[in-house]
């Protein structure tokens, strides 16, 4: 299986638009610009993932929105998860991604430290790698145990800069 870890695009700051409400936090203009090249890069590479799970915070679901259709993706195959919250759990993370049999391929949609974190364990078990993804950053894994727990290797990671770079040849 192949994972997906994609952080959300640049959102805005804390303020008037959004109620001073992480939660609420939507990309800005240039986020969504910029993350609309980055999934052009990431179908030149091939990129289909059967499903994407992200966190329910606005931003990420925006992220979300924009880069499973540009992957062939549809709106259904987008799945809210409180899973991929700040700060939520690893293990259960991993025994909702098992539940869904059949995905040979799997997007998240989410945030840091905890994209750094997922990565960490499923490349190191227990131990830490020591990531920070910028934002729209994206790194694919490839699981090769689920049981058990998910563990795999670090295929590639790419900053959004070099996803755009890549829409562009």
């Amino acid at each position: 299986m192949h994972i997906y870890l994609i952080r959300h695009a640049e959102a805005q700051q804390l303020g008037q638009k959004n109620d001073f409400s992480d939660e609420k936090r939507v990309l800005t203009g240039e986020g969504r610009d910029r993350m609309r090249e980055g999934a052009k890069g990431l179908r030149a590479l091939g990129v289909e993932p059967d499903l994407v799970l992200t966190s329910p915070l606005a931003r990420a679901l925006e992220t979300a929105e924009i880069v499973a259709p540009a992957l062939g993706v549809s709106k259904k195959e987008i799945v809210q998860t409180d899973n991929l919250k700040p700060g939520a759990s690893i293990e259960e993370l991993f025994a909702e991604i098992k539940r869904h049999t059949g995905v040979e391929s799997l997007a998240l949609v989410g945030h840091e430290p905890d994209l750094s974190g997922i990565i960490s364990r499923i490349v190191m078990g227990l131990g830490r790698i020591p990531l920070d993804l910028k934002k729209g950053c994206v790194c694919c894994l490839n699981v090769t145990e689920t049981v058990p727990s998910l563990r795999g290797n670090l295929v590639w990671l790419l900053t959004l800069k070099h996803l755009r770079m890549l829409s562009k040849s």
